[in-house]
């Protein structure tokens, strides 16, 4: 048996210290002010400390934007480990990784060593508040409760968010203390996900659907829900729901990475949690939803970027306000990590048919048409910025010789060089972002609403009216519609695989740079198909005073993939421990 003491790295060590800090909510929620050092008894003896220890697991929330000491080490976004993305900096380039790798090898670790986005540090003081806030002489008794179940949703995050990037996980359920001795084992995979469900479960009960403006940002039953539904869609997937695991050893063996066979009642359930959102948001009036106000570049600009619309369920908030320099986009401002010409090519022609180069009017319009009209997809055009459009209170010249142009040897042209730049979120960094409120998106409904439609998809429903009326095609165009797209029929797109790559391909275009793609190549074992893909580049060539002549080329690089992958390891310093920590298949 090992102390508690001993145990460093899954951070469990009951600290009798807490950072003392201004709580602010609103626009200011979660402001990072000056802070200091005090006892836990000092903390909880009254509602103004209590609220700053609840500060304390909030900032324990991820926050997914490209910023040095981020939620992702080297300041990645998930895309860059997918087949939207590219980087040097990566060894999914040449596959020399091991579970003794550092810490920029993986895109999570539980030896993050940042409040920010550490589950560790969330859960432990999550339960520090739980154990504690019942002492405080000046809070009611439904406040307490309202807030102790909040401190159950970021726990129960915090948990999805691991078995996501793990699997199976040790179960904490107090705030150690390190006196306690104790073996930590892995629970298997089905009893980590219960737990899980059970805990927000639990929570939901105790929470407002939504909150008020001046709550912004704390947790609520719809976050619980939310995240119980990502969850159960994750693991009802093929990676964890197989008639096989996607790799053999011991973890697999004692169903820790994954479930040990195929069900489809784990679909059913995922179907469930969906409905009972969807129920729960109804009775509270479609409190979130999609807006859709015919005008789709402004609709998708207000759903990911505008702070406090309801289309966001969940949000981190690491600052007040975006800034142009390089707090949130590191790297984007570095120019080490590139969206790749694959990922723009998934956005749609205007007539919602697939976009091809070998079409002549798709190569010779491939954005805008000679009287400057958008030709694609909105959505492209908010994802990545492309040669023509608004930039920097202006046009972009991402061409050869222009000022985004790759080849020229500026640093600016480098971060454009697979012919394309990022600017979701950054945007023209400028008047469109800067000092504007900051929040990161952490849960939107469209992927509520996607979700509906991928597992109606799965349990062969895809064309029959749920309890709300709609069927998957119904729940996909909801999203698709609002993109400005005509709307997606069974005829063009048939239920079975064609629509689920069809969904999944959606989720592409709706959600780049937000987080996503990762999990669902992992989710549906296509690390081979998806990452080792062709790397595309788009040459542009200005020809006239607004002409242009683009050529798409294939580079020489390549990600590699190797299936023990799927699941990222637990370090080998944890395994060394000896506390019964299982480390997952084909790591070494």
């Amino acid at each position: 048996m090992k102390t508690i003491k001993k145990i460093i790295s899954l951070g469990l060590l009951a600290s009798l210290t807490i950072g003392c800090e201004d709580l602010k909510f609103g626009t200011n929620f979660l402001e990072k002010p000056m802070s200091d050092e005090v006892s836990i008894d000092t903390v909880f003896s009254a509602k103004r400390y209590a609220d700053q220890a609840l500060n304390q697991f909030y900032k324990s929330l991820p926050d997914y934007m490209p910023a040095g000491n981020g939620y992702h080490n080297e300041a990645f976004i998930l895309d860059n480990f997918s087949d939207l993305g590219y980087t040097t900096r990566l060894a999914w380039n040449h596959g020399s990784i091991t579970s003794a790798s550092g810490k920029s090898s993986f895109p999570y670790q539980l030896t993050n060593t940042e409040v920010m986005g550490d589950p560790t540090f969330g859960i432990r003081k999550a339960y520090i508040y739980i154990e504690n806030v019942d002492k405080v002489p000046d809070m009611s008794d439904e406040e307490k409760k309202i807030r102790k179940a909040e401190a159950k949703v970021v726990i129960g995050y915090h948990y999805m968010d691991m078995i996501r990037y793990y699997g199976a996980m040790p179960w904490i359920d107090h705030a150690y203390s390190a006196e306690e001795i104790f073996k930590f084992p892995r629970l298997t995979l089905e009893e980590t996900v219960e737990k899980t469900v059970g805990l927000l479960d639990e929570a939901a009960k105790d929470l407002p659907w939504f909150t008020t403006d001046a709550e912004y940002g704390h947790m609520t039953a719809a976050v619980a829900k939310a995240i119980k539904f990502r969850l159960l869609m994750f693991v009802a997937s093929p990676l964890f729901n197989y008639s096989t695991p996607y790799y053999d050893g011991q973890a697999a063996t004692e169903h820790l990475s994954w479930y040990g066979d195929y069900q489809e009642s784990r679909w059913e359930a995922a179907l469930e949690a969906g409905r009972e959102f969807l129920r729960m948001n109804k009775e509270n009036g479609d409190y979130y939803r999609v807006e859709n106000t015919g005008n789709p570049r402004e609709d998708y600009i207000n759903g990911y970027f505008t702070k406090g619309n309801r289309e966001v369920v969940m949000a981190s908030f690491r600052w007040a306000v975006y800034d142009r320099g390089i707090k949130p986009f590191r790297m984007y401002d570095q120019g080490y990590a590139l969206p790749r010409a694959n990922h723009a090519d998934m956005f749609l022609w205007h007539d919602g048919s697939k976009f091809d180069w070998n079409n002549p009017e798709h190569k010779a319009y491939p954005f805008f048409d000679a009287a400057g009209n958008p030709t694609r997809d909105i959505r492209l055009y908010e994802t990545l910025v492309v040669n023509g459009d608004k930039y920097k209170n202006r046009k972009a010249e991402v061409y050869r010789g222009g000022r985004e142009g790759f080849g020229t040897g500026a640093k600016e042209g480098m971060k454009f060089q697979f012919g394309y730049g990022f600017r979701k979120f950054i945007r023209d960094k400028d008047n469109e972002m800067n000092k504007k409120p900051y929040s990161c998106p952490l849960i939107r409904m469209p992927e509520i609403y996607l979700y509906m439609a991928e597992v109606m998809n799965q349990l062969g429903q895809a064309s029959v009216k749920d309890e709300f009326g709609r069927d998957a095609y119904d729940y996909l165009n909801l999203v698709h519609e609002r993109a400005g797209l005509p709307s997606v029929t069974v005829a063009e797109v048939p239920s079975g695989e064609s629509l689920l790559e069809y969904l999944l391909d959606e989720r592409a275009r709706e959600f780049g740079q937000e987080d996503i793609r990762y999990h669902d190549m992992r989710r549906y074992r296509k690390g081979a198909e998806w990452a080792t893909r062709p790397l595309e580049e788009l040459v542009t060539t200005k020809i006239g005073d607004n002409e242009f002549n683009y050529q798409v080329n294939v580079r020489e690089e390549k990600y590699l993939w190797y299936d023990h992958w799927y699941l990222i390891p637990f370090p080998v310093s944890e395994i060394n421990k000896k506390y019964g920590l299982i480390q997952n298949p084909g790591w070494e």
